[in-house]
């Protein structure tokens, strides 16, 4: 068989938001490397913010900022940012519409005023995944500054995240921001917030992967990915065999060449067998 090269999402994929990844994943991922295969993380959140644990994986990479930030074997290999107008024009229009603005840069996060109040909030019944575990960030991180420091500094900023109540400001949102940004929703909380990122129209997980392989010399039709949210959607459109996990957004498993199982089932690994790679 030849070499594959294995791209997994973290939230939703491998790691469920108040658990560890599970011994069986990594024990299959082990696998999977033992046997010449190439692991990658591939996710949404900045380098500075990726947990520990997931540091400490045995991988071969790691991409980071929705696909704006490679590591190869410990190294950065590639890296890019928004333009600087287009991040200033997400922060009028996000200011505007009273929602909450965090800039991910690679090592800090810049954050709106409102934000840490709506952040130190407790989890609630109705919230989405990726809203929980930025409340959980929100509660331990230590890189979290005012985004009137950005202002002053202009540090290069890879994605934008946002938080923004009601439908109305939602389809504003949309229409104001469209033409400069790939907009990712998650599922819409009970309580009518809309959460998302705004991601580089060319700098994204699809556009990771092929680069990866091009970095390493490696077959871009060897590629596997493994997603669950839209912030993937391009990632598993891209990839050679894209696959959404058991739980991810029905819009994600419509484009998919293959659906697993949920997270929580240790879908990843499921599939891995199937496919006959560990």
């Amino acid at each position: 068989m030849d070499r594959k090269l294995i791209f997994l999402d973290i939230d939703g994929t491998i790691l469920a938001h108040g658990e560890e990844v599970h011994p069986a994943v990594l024990e299959g991922l082990r696998r999977a490397r033992n046997k010449g295969h190439m692991v990658f993380i591939s996710t949404g959140r900045s380098h500075g913010s990726v947990p520990p644990e997931i540091l400490d994986m045995e991988t071969d990479g790691l991409i980071c900022s929705a696909g704006s930030d490679i590591w190869i074997h410990g190294q950065r290999a590639w890296s890019a940012a928004l333009d600087t107008a287009f991040v200033e024009k997400a922060c009028e229009v996000l200011d505007r519409l009273d929602a909450i603005c965090l800039l991910e840069g690679s090592e800090n996060i810049y954050m709106s005023e409102r934000g840490g109040d709506f952040l130190r909030e407790k989890d609630k019944p109705g919230d989405n995944s990726e809203l929980a575990r930025w409340k959980f960030y929100f509660r331990t991180a230590r890189n979290l500054l005012p985004i009137k420091e950005w202002h002053q500094t202009h540090i290069p900023i890879p994605k934008v995240t946002f938080l923004v109540w009601g439908k109305e400001r939602m389809e504003q949102l949309i229409e104001e921001l469209k033409q400069d940004f790939y907009i990712a929703f998650f599922e819409t909380t009970t309580e009518g917030v809309y959460n998302g990122e705004l991601i580089s129209l060319t700098e994204n997980k699809g556009t990771a992967i092929r680069r990866t392989a091009e970095l390493l010399h490696e077959n871009a039709d060897n590629t596997i990915a493994f997603g669950d949210s839209m912030n993937d959607y391009q990632m598993i459109r891209d990839a050679a065999c894209g696959v959404a996990m058991g739980n991810a957004d029905e819009k994600l498993k419509a484009i998919a060449d293959r659906v697993c199982e949920t997270v929580w089932e240790d879908g990843v690994i499921c599939e891995l067998k199937r496919m006959h790679i560990i």
